[in-house]
Formats: C-alpha cells, structure tokens, sequence
C-alpha cells in the first residue's frame, strides 16, 4: 500500500537540521571573523595581517614581512582573546603567522577578497525565508553565510 506523498519541507526547515547533522555550526561560527575582521582589529593590523584560514581551530594570518610576523607575535594573546570574545560556539586555540608572497615588498597587504555590500531586498528577503528558524544561533549563522557569500568578490 503506497504511504503517498512525501511531505516537502522548505530549505529554512532543512538548513538548521543539516548544519546541525554536519557539525557546521562552530565551523560558520569561527568563520565570521573572516567578515568581522576589520571591525574587529586596529587599522594597523588590518594594514599588515589578514586571515588567511581556520585550521584545527588555530587561525592563520598572512603577515606583510618579519619585522610585522616578530610584532605580531608579542600581540598574539590580546588579540586571541579579543577575536574569542567575538564567538559564540567555538574558541580559537592559537595564531600562527606565515609571509605573504611579497616578502620583499614594503606596501601593505592588499587583500585578494573584496567585500560588497550586497542588495539590501535581497538580503531582506532572505532574511524573511529563515526569519521561521527558532534557534537564534542557527538563524544568526545562516544569515551571515548568506551575507559572506554575497559580499565577497575576489579581485
């Protein structure tokens, strides 16, 4: 006898669950701070270090030169503990820092990703799809992967 039907569920009743099932939530957690980076850092280190990756819960930055790699290394825990303060579910254990690729050059580093600010309908509109998500966590993480994935543009 045929059971009919399935019944279909909306990608806003689905999100939560499979974000939830893969373990994706520290994962979107740690990686808000790719987006909150210049709010979150002096303008001198923005000049000079950006992130790179989260690996294993250890952030990497890309430093402009040694001098910067040696300095920054002296405001590795206050800097830990600030970017820590800023997370919700996960916790970096350690900065590590490598050159960027122009070890030679003086200018500050450029970033290889350019932020937009995307379509405020657009991101209305999502919004209005996950606004039936009750976890305020999973909807707060859904909303800045959107966020992320619409502002980004690689130069």
């Amino acid at each position: 006898m045929h059971a009919g039907p399935k019944k279909l569920q909306s990608i806003a009743s689905l999100l939560p669950q499979i974000t939830h099932e893969q373990g994706w939530q520290k994962q979107l957690d740690s990686h808000r701070l790719f987006l909150l980076w210049d709010t979150l850092v002096d303008a001198t280190t923005r000049t000079h270090a950006r992130p790179v990756k989260i690996d294993n819960n250890v952030l990497w930055l890309e430093v402009a030169n040694s001098a910067w790699m040696q300095q920054f290394q002296f405001q590795k825990i206050p800097l830990l503990e600030t970017l820590n303060a800023t997370l919700r579910l996960s916790r970096l254990t350690d900065i590590r820092f490598i050159l960027s690729d122009s070890r030679t050059s003086k200018e500050p580093i450029k970033p290889k990703v350019s932020f937009i600010k995307p379509n405020p309908a657009a991101r209305d509109a999502f919004y209005q799809q996950i606004a039936s998500i009750e976890d305020d966590t999973i909807r707060d993480a859904l909303m800045s992967l959107w966020y992320q994935s619409h502002s980004c543009q690689r130069d």
